[in-house]
């Protein structure tokens, strides 16, 4: 997985919010194996014959037009991005798919998200997924500002937005993690995508939702069927943004500790569940 280049066009360059650059290529035979979740490789040449290689978590997949859009995540010492630079008709070696898909139960009908700014590149292609499939999403966002959310026409209108911001410019006054108690038992999945704060909320939800103290939430009667067959993920899933070298497992820079042992997050992540990890999910 992930060792292949296949060559994609640049479409378009857009932006997810202030900071954030989308890039959408044009690679048919790629789109075909992606799903929420992934990640690719973008490679670039540069100058005196070293290749750029960054890790991009997909956050759209249009069949229709045989693209897919990438978002790039912000560098780790804060410098220009070299890819940004890139003009449409720019062909780009891509590679992938890196990484696990989120896994959603066959009875999930319900599906919670709850990302910060940088996470919500890494949830915003699971949205379209879930809500094409008839399930209804609900999105719990945290940003600083109302200037750091992305739009809310970057998801389907199906998609039901809860805004908290830090400095009260918008939605709920302080924290996503405020907004957890009644949707956490109303969902009958979530993902997360942010910070230490939101995860740790996020996985403290998921270890009380165990055993839930009401027996409905939201107007709606909290899911009690056993699992069947077909829902063996986790109730809560969390997407750990990653930048990693080989994308094939070989190099055990992505790896985090969990209870069932070493997890690589390009191979058998970026989703794991949080409850039996013991490393690097709450930091």
């Amino acid at each position: 997985m992930g060792s292949t280049p296949v060559v994609g066009e640049l479409l378009s360059v857009g932006e997810l919010a202030p900071g954030c650059t989308t890039l959408e290529f044009r690679a048919p035979t790629l789109i075909a194996g992606l799903r929420p979740g992934h990640a690719l490789h973008v490679v670039r040449p540069e100058s005196g014959g070293f290749r750029l290689r960054r890790v991009a978590p997909i956050s759209r997949i249009d069949l229709l037009r045989g693209s897919v859009e990438v978002a790039l995540q912000p560098r780790i010492d804060g410098g220009q991005d070299a890819l940004t630079s890139l003009r449409p008709g720019e062909r780009i070696d891509l590679i992938g798919p890196i990484g696990q898909p989120v896994s959603l139960n066959k009875s999930t009908m319900r599906l919670l998200l709850i990302a910060d700014v940088e996470g919500f590149a890494w949830v915003r292609a699971l949205a379209f997924a879930a809500a094409s499939a008839g399930i209804s999403v609900t999105l719990v966002q945290e940003g600083e500002t109302a200037a750091d959310l992305p739009p809310a026409r970057l998801l389907p209108e199906a998609v039901e937005i809860l805004v908290a911001t830090r400095d009260g410019s918008v939605g709920h006054h302080g924290s996503a993690a405020d907004l957890l108690a009644d949707v956490v038992l109303w969902a009958d999945q979530a993902v997360v995508a942010g910070g230490g704060e939101i995860r740790t909320a996020a996985t403290a939800a998921a270890l009380r939702r165990r055993s839930p103290s009401r027996s409905t939430v939201r107007g709606t009667p909290v899911a009690t069927r056993a699992s069947t067959g077909g829902d063996r993920a986790p109730w809560l899933q969390v997407l750990l943004s990653h930048e990693i070298g080989c994308g094939i497992g070989a190099c055990g820079g992505c790896t985090v500790t969990s209870r069932s042992g070493q997890v690589r997050l390009c191979r058998e992540g970026p989703a794991i569940d949080p409850i039996g990890s013991t490393s690097k999910v709450g930091a």
